[in-house]
């Protein structure tokens, strides 16, 4: 008997079932339909939003990002071009300073022959 029920339930479901798919939707199944849909439309608009916020929030970023770079490309460069610039003003100022250490020992032992410089001899 438990048995019979159990059919018996199961057809009558899957009748249920069987009528409930064939029936025309009505103006209240159109209206939850186009809710789901609207509500679809406003999760994904809302989506899109957020997409937005975060790219021009990267776009700020990467802006700035930017403009520091270049100014701290441009101060290097300014350090660079000022170093270079030492270094051949030191380079020449050490060629001056042997030609005139030479020429000073050159004149002082021709001024004065029977004075040694060398204080090691």
């Amino acid at each position: 008997m438990n048995e019979f029920k159990m059919i018996a339930t199961t057809v009558v479901m899957m009748s249920a079932l069987v009528g409930c798919s064939t029936k025309a939707p009505t103006t209240g199944d159109f209206m939850r339909m186009h809710a789901a849909e609207g509500k679809a439309e406003v999760s994904d608009q809302k989506q899109m939003a957020k997409e937005w916020d975060k790219a021009s929030a990267l776009k700020i970023s990467g802006t700035k990002l930017v403009k520091h770079g270049e100014d701290l490309i441009k101060s290097g460069e300014k350090d660079i071009t000022t170093g270079k610039q030492e270094i051949e003003q030191g380079k020449k100022d050490i060629t001056e300073g042997e030609k005139l250490m030479l020429e000073s020992k050159q004149e002082f032992q021709e001024t004065y022959p029977n004075q040694k410089l060398d204080l090691q001899k």
